[in-house]
């Protein structure tokens, strides 16, 4: 029989001090970052206006008690389109609720950004003390939350599933570690819940955090064990897919039907002009800029990853090292190839995207370079140390200085201006239906149908009635773009409809 000793009692009382300490510096500095939005507004760039086009009628939608909208209606100037079928909908499931409960826009924005925000470190903790020490563990939160390209998302282009899901990614990264090493049930089941809930928030990073997934998973799986463990992964990522078909199933069963970039060609997301390092010219602006925050990255991470080569005798820190350089090698021309070969990647639109998983993996670097730091400072000239400071004060610098401070900024009164006139705006040319035209015939009516006399009963987002008066056959055309999912009755006959040349969703009337 084994007792717990006065001495053993104080050492776990000091164990969950200490690492209460370390969680309250992840989730201080998580909320930090945070601060200047809740200080000057809400950061304003193009992809704003894009999520709200979604969140406003999602919101109603859900207000009205439809759970999964499937038309968002209100959309170039009430044509609608079918952007809800194919847009992952946990962030806007998010804003909602945020939305609900604070009564504002403009505060569920804000309630949403720090969630997201101490999410994400909270996932980088959770995957850094998986395989390094508590503390390792903490560094590695706090510089993913200063990580320039990560507060990029948020403040200077406002990718905000992008950002989400870089929230939701460390987790993934660490329950596969946890499956490979312990091979548990209960991390099965996590993966799985994280891997449905990436499904659901963002595609590209999906289709990224799937290669950087499957990636780590060989690396980190112990040779004794590849059955045992490639079994329990395999159910993890078939229990994940099945979580998230009520989106994917209908995503991928009806991508043929929208444009995407096929209709009127839009040359700046074509991911052949946004490798890293493919051009350094001002003219080509996505990239000129992230070349900069990649720089500053490795200003960030590179003179303390040096140390780290006094620990590579760890086969965690070298799958790590690994992947920042398999992540890197994705975001470069030096991958084109496979870029060209794969058309998921090509999806993905920005190889630069990259960035955010090459972020997560730099964080790791840089905070396993900590403890050697610590242990070599006596050993190191000053010369070195202040090499090191300068270039990541420079790197810590640029990303408060440009990339926080530089963001525009709404006030609440600016931010309701601005959702004012997103309602009915024309969306984006990937979402609408690709027989239809991005700008359609204005319509008088909700509703023509020659000379007949029609009169509008009811108008909802995804149920229409109204009454035609009697005369000769003709069409109807509804002020809606046809989709093949539409379907017209007139008691218990049902009607033919068909697409028009600008794409209207035209009814036979008999």
């Amino acid at each position: 029989m084994r007792t717990t000793t006065f001495l053993e009692s104080n050492v776990r009382e000091l164990n969950f001090s200490t690492n209460r300490i370390r969680m309250t510096v992840v989730l201080a500095t998580s909320f930090a970052v945070i601060v200047p939005a809740l200080v000057w507004g809400i950061p304003s760039s193009r992809d704003l206006e894009n999520h709200f086009r979604f969140a406003l009628p999602f919101f109603d939608a859900l207000a009205h008690g439809h759970w999964y909208p499937g038309w968002l209606a209100e959309s170039n100037g009430g044509y609608g389109d079918p952007s809800f079928r194919f847009y992952p909908p946990a962030v806007y499931y998010v804003m909602a609720a945020m939305r609900w409960l604070s009564g504002s826009w403009y505060q569920a924005s804000l309630l949403t950004f720090c969630l997201l925000s101490t999410l994400a470190g909270t996932g980088m903790y959770f995957w850094g003390r998986s395989i390094f020490s508590a503390t390792t563990a903490m560094w590695a939160a706090v510089f993913y939350a200063l990580a320039p390209y990560h507060l990029n998302q948020l403040y200077q282009s406002f990718l905000l599933a992008e950002y989400a899901a870089a929230a939701v990614l460390p987790f993934a990264f660490g329950f596969v570690e946890a499956i490979c090493q312990k091979r548990r049930w209960l991390h099965v089941a996590g993966l799985a819940a994280v891997y449905a809930a990436l499904i659901l928030t963002h595609l590209p990073m999906t289709i990224i955090g799937s290669i950087g997934l499957l990636a780590y998973a060989g690396m980190r799986i112990q040779k004794t064990r590849v059955i045992e463990t490639l079994k329990k992964l395999s159910v993890a990522l078939a229990l994940g897919l099945a979580a998230s078909a009520c989106y994917w199933v209908t995503m991928v069963g009806e991508l043929r039907w929208i444009a995407i970039n096929r209709v009127e060609v839009d040359s700046s997301v074509d991911y052949r002009a946004n490798f890293l390092f493919s051009t350094f010219s001002p003219a080509n602006l996505n990239v000129w800029w992230m070349n900069i925050l990649t720089v500053m990255t490795l200003l960030m991470i590179v003179p303390a990853a040096i140390l780290i080569f006094h620990r590579l005798n760890s086969r965690a820190l070298k799958a790590v090292v690994c992947l920042s350089v398999l992540f890197l090698f994705m975001a470069s021309p030096l991958s084109y190839p496979l870029w060209r070969v794969l058309p998921p990647l090509q999806q993905t639109q920005f190889p630069w995207r990259w960035l955010a998983v090459f972020s997560m993996a730099a964080s790791m670097l840089a905070a396993a370079a900590m403890p050697v730091w610590i242990s070599q400072r006596q050993r190191l000239n000053r010369a070195m140390i202040l090499l090191v400071c300068g270039l990541v004060f420079i790197a810590l610098s640029f990303t408060l200085s440009h990339v926080v401070r530089e963001a525009m900024y709404l006030k609440a009164s600016q931010f309701d201006i601005t959702l004012s006139r997103v309602r009915g705006s024309e969306s984006v040319n990937y979402w609408i239906p690709i027989w239809a035209a991005s700008r359609p015939q204005p319509m008088q009516s909700q509703v023509e149908a020659a000379d007949r006399l029609v009169t509008i009963r009811t108008w909802e987002p995804e149920h229409r009635s109204f009454d035609v008066a009697d005369g000769p056959a003709t069409e109807a055309r509804v002020k809606t773009f046809y989709y093949p999912h539409w379907f017209a009755t007139s008691g218990e006959q049902v009607l033919p409809t068909r697409a028009a040349s600008d794409g209207a969703l035209l009814i036979s009337l008999p």
